[in-house]
């Protein structure tokens, strides 16, 4: 069962409670050990920064007391010695040393001053001690990053990655200390980080599991640090898939041969919106860029709706084979002179306008695309008589048998596999008539995820304080997730067009609608009083209760912002109607800090089994069947539930069907075609809903897939987007507090707690001028080789910790989602920075030259950084539901079709 959730009553029959399991991510090395010299010279460092928080606040004081002391001495001594020395601390700038010779009684009579020239002289003394610490710590670092460098699994991920960075990893785990290794280094350290800081799952980088999640037992408080439990002694498995991608882009080059594409059944592209005797139909194209997902094209043809088109729509919407149309075709048109080439003719010309298109030959989920598609050419070639088939279905199996050895080869390998693949894989498109493009990115031909595949022992993990907390979060998580505005925006568009209790007899129709509304929910992200005439039906409650909250968060004594405990325990009540009427669920990626017992929640995104479906077929079976009865159990008694699975040539789209029902354009392999369903407005809940045709039953559609709905074809938005929760910002709920520093201003955000579980870390939003001023002085630094005393004060200067992590400045929204996507997609990735270590130090101006439009700082947390042994880090991905209002509809009956 569900684990359960206490809070106030009158919230109970909508708070949210906590799956029975959870996903771990966890990285497979993990991170350093800090030695003696790394621990010196990180104390030496942080009483440097201490230090030089305490002499500015000492200055502004002291220009007071320098400036009335003028009457303690000569109007000379105050003109050439008293008055420069304040206009230096004033303006920053440390004294000349011949102003400060000459001081004579002053620090005696301005006891603040000689305050300040003891912290001075400490300051300098730390200085050098740091200088002199600053080799050893520097050697040690070094031999540690040459200890990462050495472990397999690092170099069989850096190898996936790039054959110069695996050269580079290897070099380094050599202790090779050249002139290219140092100017490698800070590349490398970051891959190394990325291997023992980062919980993404990609290669050998970050190992998957599953796991039930036990009920704590009662008053439990006692949990496990999560980095230092054995939750990867079990044996590991790399699982390799085939770019999907490239087998989309080499079956649309197979099927552009006439004989093969004859051979299979063909469907019409979508239903037809007539008016007027003319019909329009939605067609979309796909073409393949080089990278990892397809690229869509899609338009609306309109044409003239005859009487044999009328009968070609009507027989296709079930994929039926050419000659079968044909014959049927034929025999309506028994005027003509030779009816069945007329027929024929006709097919042709619909198969080449779009309107008619052929089924995949292979499913697009299917476990062994290149093994099945061999399998075709075979059958192609035998029926036809074409020998270039069978020799095409040799190269095809080559290819998914060097693919299939790259899981198990050595790091030294690999290089050698991926080149031959990629040019295999180049020469094979070439050949069926679809080369790659010339401005293609470099070829990915496979994807790796390692699991575990054995249950992983999670109990411990969190006790029942954490569940509770969870399931009161949820409803914060709820109020400031962008997926209601969404859905009240499409309310307002469909019903503008099609009337309050309207019908879209054709949801592809809606497509850029749907679009739309994600841009326009965009827009009023922040439900900002200035644009309330523009609020979409009933948004307003939400903002109401969003100004409630932010406003009822009170600072503690440590600077953190707490939401009031009983005001988020009541929250879920509050909530709107409208907005309780569907079901919902969440997925929380957390991790546990040991130190200060906090549970810390690095992003909020949609549930539904999203971020475990990817994994299924690869753990045990025991998973699939807990996620898929969770999920069934989530929707309610009354759900008719269908999930939709397009690929788009996205490996992490591949996923196991949790639900009775799938739609998709082929309803012979989905039992519910895309032609099925329609949208309406449903009045009882004032929701845009799906609506199967045949029975009225209303729809609750998922799509567990990472592919953004942007980037898959419009036409299919309405059931991508029947479930478009996931956008979740609670930055809204913290102040911004500007910070003055060179170059500009940083803006500070503080810590969010609800309880223990903090929901939004302490942050740093460095522009440009700020970044770049910070870059200048670590590159003049007297040190720069370890700019010790510069990041020192930069770090007494914005209150920072010794560790963060670095994120690209957000990007001012452009409006058009899709643009944005990609603008955010070509960001770097975060990484760890560890303002403590020397060899971080050392890296640092490099790392933030990858940033020239700005930065953010955020507190790691927990931080990897410093301990006495070496630690993981674990990520738990845990997902939340909410029951909807109760359904009258019939129960949800039957298991996950296969």
């Amino acid at each position: 069962m569900p684990h359960s959730a206490g809070g106030n009553t009158t919230a109970a029959g909508h708070l949210a409670s906590t799956a029975p399991y959870a996903l771990a991510r966890a990285t497979v090395l993990a991170y350093p050990a800090q030695g003696p010299a790394g621990t010196e010279f990180r104390a030496l460092l942080d009483r440097l920064a201490a230090l030089d928080g305490a002499l500015p606040a000492l200055t502004g004081p002291l220009c007071d007391d320098l400036y009335a002391s003028r009457d303690g001495h000569p109007e000379a001594f105050h003109r050439d010695v008293v008055l420069p020395l304040r206009r230096a601390l004033h303006n920053g700038r440390e004294p000349r040393p011949a102003l400060l010779a000459r001081l004579g009684d002053l620090p005696g009579r301005v006891p603040r001053l000689a305050e300040w020239l003891a912290l001075r002289e400490r300051r300098g003394a730390l200085l050098a001690a740091l200088d002199s610490a600053a080799g050893p710590a520097l050697a040690a670092e070094r031999a540690a990053l040459a200890a990462l460098c050495r472990e397999p699994a690092l170099a069989r991920a850096t190898a996936l990655t790039s054959p110069d960075l695996l050269r580079a990893v290897q070099r380094a785990g050599t202790g090779a200390d050249d002139r290219k290794s140092r100017k490698e280094e800070p590349t490398v350290l970051r891959y190394a980080l990325r291997a023992s800081t980062k919980t993404s799952p990609l290669s050998w980088f970050t190992a998957v599991g599953w796991g039930p999640l036990p009920e704590p037992a009662p008053g439990q408080r006692r949990v496990r640090c999560w980095g230092e439990a054995p939750l990867l002694d079990g044996p590991l498995t790399a699982v390799v898939e085939v770019n999907r991608a490239l087998t989309a882009a080499l079956t649309a080059a197979l099927l552009d041969a006439p004989h093969r594409r004859t051979a299979l059944p063909h469907r019409i592209t979508s239903t037809a919106r007539t008016t007027d005797g003319r019909a329009t139909y939605s067609r979309t194209r796909t073409a393949f860029a080089g990278g990892r997902y397809l690229v869509v094209d899609e338009d609306e043809a309109e044409v003239t709706y005859s009487g044999p088109l009328r009968l070609v729509t009507e027989r296709a919407t079930t994929p039926a084979g050419l000659d079968a149309l044909t014959d049927a075709l034929a025999s309506a048109l028994p005027g003509a002179a030779d009816s069945r080439a007329a027929a024929a003719g006709f097919l042709d010309r619909l198969v080449e306008a779009g309107l008619l298109v052929p089924t995949d030959p292979v499913a697009p989920q299917d476990d062994d695309p290149l093994g099945r598609l061999a399998e075709w050419l075979r059958e192609v070639g035998a029926e036809t008589g074409a020998g270039g088939d069978v020799a095409l279905a040799r190269r095809v199996e080559g290819i998914a048998r060097a693919t299939g050895a790259f899981g198990a080869a050595a790091a030294a390998e690999r290089p050698g596999i991926l080149s031959s693949l990629v040019r295999d894989w180049a020469a094979l498109l070439a050949d069926a008539g679809r080369p790659v493009p010339a401005a293609s990115v470099p070829l990915s031909v496979l994807s790796e995820d390692v699991v575990a595949p054995r249950p992983l022992r999670l109990d411990g993990f969190l006790d029942r304080a954490d569940h509770e907390a969870l399931a009161e979060a949820g409803a914060v998580a709820e109020l400031y997730d962008l997926g209601h505005i969404v859905r009240q925006v499409l309310r307002d568009r469909f019903v503008a067009r099609y009337g309050s209790g309207g019908v879209c007899r054709h949801p592809w129709e809606f497509g850029d609608d749907i679009t739309a509304a994600w841009e326009d929910a965009g827009r009023l992200a922040a439900l900002s009083p200035a644009d309330e005439e523009r609020f979409p039906t009933g948004v307003a409650g939400l903002a109401a209760l969003r100004r409630e909250l932010a406003g009822a968060g009170h600072a503690a004594g440590d600077g953190d912002v707490v939401l009031p405990a009983g005001l988020v325990e009541g929250l879920a009540g509050r909530l709107p109607g409208w907005a309780l009427e569907r079901p919902l669920s969440h997925a929380f990626f957390l991790q546990r800090d040991p130190g200060a017992g906090l549970l810390c929640v690095n992003r909020v995104y949609g549930g539904w089994g999203r971020f475990t479906s990817r994994f299924l077929d690869a753990l045990d079976p025991a998973a699939a069947g807990a996620v898929a009865r969770q999920v069934r159990r989530g929707l309610g008694p009354g759900a008719r539930a269908a999930q939709v699975r397009p690929v788009g040539g996205f490996n992490a789209n591949l996923h196991p069907l949790l639900v009775p029902d799938e739609i998709g354009p082929d309803p012979r392999p989905a039992s519910i075609g895309e032609a099925d369903p329609e949208l309406v407005h449903d009045e009882a809940g004032d929701q845009v809903r799906l609506r199967l045709r045949a029975t009225g039953e209303l729809l609750d559609v998922l799509y567990p897939g990472f592919l953004a709905p942007l980037m898959l074809p419009r036409r299919l938005g309405a059931y991508l987007g029947d479930q478009p929760h996931g956008v979740v910002d609670f930055g809204p709920l913290v102040p911004r507090h500007p910070v003055p520093a060179p170059g500009g201003r940083v803006i500070r955000t503080p810590r969010l707690r609800h309880r223990h579980v903090v929901l939004q870390r302490r942050r740093w939003a460095l522009p440009a001028g700020v970044l770049g001023a910070l870059r200048a002085e670590l590159a003049a630094s007297p040190r720069a080789t370890v700019p010790a005393g510069t990041v020192a004060r930069w770090r007494a200067l914005l209150g920072l910790p010794d560790q963060v992590f670095l994120h690209p400045a957000a990007t001012v929204p452009t409006g058009r989602a899709a643009e944005d996507f990609h603008a955010h997609l070509a960001r770097p990735k975060p990484q760890f920075v560890d303002l403590g270590n020397a060899l971080h130090l050392r890296c640092l101006g490099k790392w933030l030259a990858r940033h020239p439009g700005g930065a953010v700082l955020e507190e790691a947390l927990p931080a990897p950084g410093g301990r006495a042994a070496p630690v993981r880090a674990v990520e738990l991905v845990v997902e939340t539901y909410r029951a909807g209002r109760a359904r009258t509809t019939a129960p949800l009956t039957g298991e996950p079709r296969t």
